[in-house]
């Protein structure tokens, strides 16, 4: 996708491919699938209308203007489109692709441009650098000024995408990733040794969860290496239109991996998974193709690799709980991995799962989507959380970091009574420490 020859009214830097844009027959089978049609019922915001807009641009018919601007945000980037589409269009990838093209056809404001800068290319590269911009944050929790803060009326003062911002923070701890042993041994007999991708999100906001991890995969019998030089996997870099960052960091990535002799790359981050999966397209151009074949094999989100191997029930402490399970986009429609974290869920003791209906219909998150289109967004989180309660169940279970942070806001601002766990937490709960 990159300097290709120039496509229309695309730059020739980062433009899509014309063959992703024309495989669209517009036959419709998207349209039941896409929350932001659902919300609007207009034809652009639908896959097949923000595909029909790159192509205008592509034929050059249209400037890349406004209207194909909007729409590559507005996009979810869900994936349901395409696991809809009997031609494999991905339309959401496409959107991604159109966001780089924004940043180039559409510059932001010098202050702007030099803040996005700063987060993309400085510190979201930088493990060292984010976990020190997390400290203010942990200790606005501790000095009890948040407390305060969510009593009294001030944050009504502010723009509702910073309330919303602010209520959506977890009770933080100190990031895991200097705290994890770079290898953690198996326990019983040994059955293999894994690489662990710890996410930013993970060990920032939900270290415990990771910490699970790395306990269940010990359990199971797996030596786990967890190299502290790892990077972000580039996810943030691809939604806000820096294709460029996000090869840099996968480069790094990939070769820190590959030089591990492991028999897996274990990830418990449904958003850091695609993102390692897609380093093959991503990097295709760079890299030398069995390299990425390799590393591309290898990577596994934790309930694919457990489901994988089997599951040691031996053990496994009583669960008492009944549960539903809201799956994260970028699993089940990206990845493909919808029926592993349910065979997980089951294979817990005294763990009842009640299926959600929509369970796979996106709740709003979307990276940065829940602040930009807060009303949008809400009223897609609106729509899971009624279906959250249709299940009387007793805990909300996802497997992704962006989902439990928007649907723990989201029961919480709704007075309901549901805690949200990741999948890990759960497992956790039944795994002897």
């Amino acid at each position: 996708m990159k300097n290709i020859e120039k496509l229309g009214n695309f730059t020739s830097s980062d433009a899509p491919k014309y063959e992703s844009i024309i495989q669209c027959m517009r036959c419709g089978f998207c349209l039941p699938t896409c929350p932001t049609f659902a919300l609007t019922g207009r034809e652009r915001s639908s896959p097949r209308g923000r595909v029909a807009l790159a192509r205008a641009v592509a034929d050059g018919k249209l400037p890349f203007g406004n209207a194909m601007k909007e729409e590559a945000f507005f996009c979810l980037d869900c994936r349901a489109c395409t696991t809809a589409c009997p031609s494999g269009v991905q339309a959401g990838s496409l959107m991604e692709v159109c966001r780089a093209q924004v940043s180039q056809q559409h510059p932001q404001p010098k202050w702007q441009s030099a803040f996005r800068t700063f987060i993309l290319q400085k510190m979201l590269p930088s493990p060292d650098l984010l976990e020190t911009s997390m400290l203010p944050a942990r200790l606005y929790q501790k000095l009890g000024i948040q407390w305060l803060v969510r009593n009294s009326k001030v944050l009504k003062l502010v723009p509702e995408w910073i309330d919303k911002a602010e209520g959506m923070i977890p009770e933080l701890s100190q990031p895991l990733r200097q705290n994890l042993p770079e290898l953690s041994p198996a326990r019983g007999e040994k059955r293999g040794t894994v690489a662990f991708f710890l996410g930013c999100v993970m060990t920032l906001m939900y270290a415990e969860v990771s910490r699970q991890t790395v306990k269940i995969l010990n359990h199971q019998g797996f030596d786990v290496i967890t190299p502290k030089t790892q990077k972000c996997c580039g996810a943030p870099h691809l939604t806000e239109g820096d294709p460029e960052t996000a090869r840099q960091l996968a480069s790094h990535n990939l070769d820190l991996f590959l030089a591990l002799d492991v028999d897996a790359i274990v990830t418990d981050c449904g958003g850091c998974g695609t993102a390692l999966k897609e380093y093959e397209e991503m990097l295709v151009e760079r890299e030398d193709h069995q390299r990425l074949q390799k590393f591309h094999g290898k990577i596994k989100d934790i309930s694919e690799f457990l489901i994988e191997v089997g599951i040691r029930t031996e053990g496994l402490k009583p669960v008492n709980k009944v549960v539903t399970y809201h799956e994260p986009c970028h699993l089940c429609h990206a990845q493909g991995i919808s029926k592993q974290p349910r065979e997980v869920i089951q294979s817990i003791p005294g763990v009842e799962l009640r299926e959600m209906k929509e369970s796979s219909w996106c709740c709003g998150s979307a990276a940065t989507f829940s602040l930009k289109f807060t009303e949008e967004s809400q009223k897609i989180l609106d729509r899971k959380l009624n279906n959250v309660k249709k299940t009387e169940a007793e805990v909300l279970v996802t497997s992704n970091p962006g989902c439990h942070l928007q649907l723990a806001w989201g029961l919480r601002e709704a007075a309901m009574p549901q805690p949200v766990l990741h999948l890990c937490e759960l497992l956790g709960e039944a795994t002897p420490d």
